[in-house]
């Protein structure tokens, strides 16, 4: 079966819209308290079939957990590249360290020694018509498996990053408001 087959059978399977809903103009991001609806920004377009096949590769479902083993996933890869989609990540993994640090560890660990899809430099069309076993084949970095001191700072730097990233919204409503109390003052 083709990656392309997989990724209509993965968007049937968990009631996606086809293609992954790349042709809406918004998409939504349930919260744990409310849904947030975001434009459906032209590079979130670009690497969405990239997340989607992710979810197969590393067989994780769309459930939060899910979402925090592929967003941790990505980051130790080396995803770092695809700014400005990198903040989606960065927020959900900094999410995940508080409901799901196991799954954080395991899936930045299984990250380290995998390469990533949007690191492979493969036409969209040509890589759609993969299988899965080539795709693991690809993205099988063949680095050692032991952690080393690297990894642990990668961790414990993109940790933080991750932190900075998912508190943004509350320190910038601290510092919007101590500006707006020293301007009643």
């Amino acid at each position: 079966m083709t990656l392309r087959e997989q990724l209509d059978q993965f968007y049937h399977q968990y009631n996606i819209p086809a293609e992954g809903g790349v042709n809406d103009k918004t998409f939504v991001v349930p919260l744990p308290l409310f849904s947030l609806t975001l434009p459906n920004f032209p590079w979130r377009k670009r690497m969405l079939y990239v997340h989607d096949l992710e979810h197969i590769l590393n067989e994780q479902d769309t459930t939060w957990k899910g979402e925090i083993f592929i967003a941790s996933w990505e980051i130790s890869t080396g995803f770092l590249k695809n700014f400005p989609i990198l903040i989606f990540p960065l927020w959900t993994m900094g999410w995940g360290l508080w409901v799901h640090p196991c799954t954080v560890l395991q899936a930045f660990r299984k990250g380290h020694t995998d390469r990533g899809i949007a690191r492979l430099a493969i036409e969209k069309e040509f890589l759609l018509d993969y299988d899965l076993a080539q795709l693991r084949e690809l993205t099988l970095n063949k680095r050692s498996g032991r952690l080393s001191l690297f990894f642990y700072l990668k961790l414990s730097g993109w940790s933080f990053i991750s932190q900075l990233v998912f508190f943004s919204p509350i320190i910038a409503l601290i510092g919007f408001l101590s500006i707006f109390l020293k301007f009643l003052a």
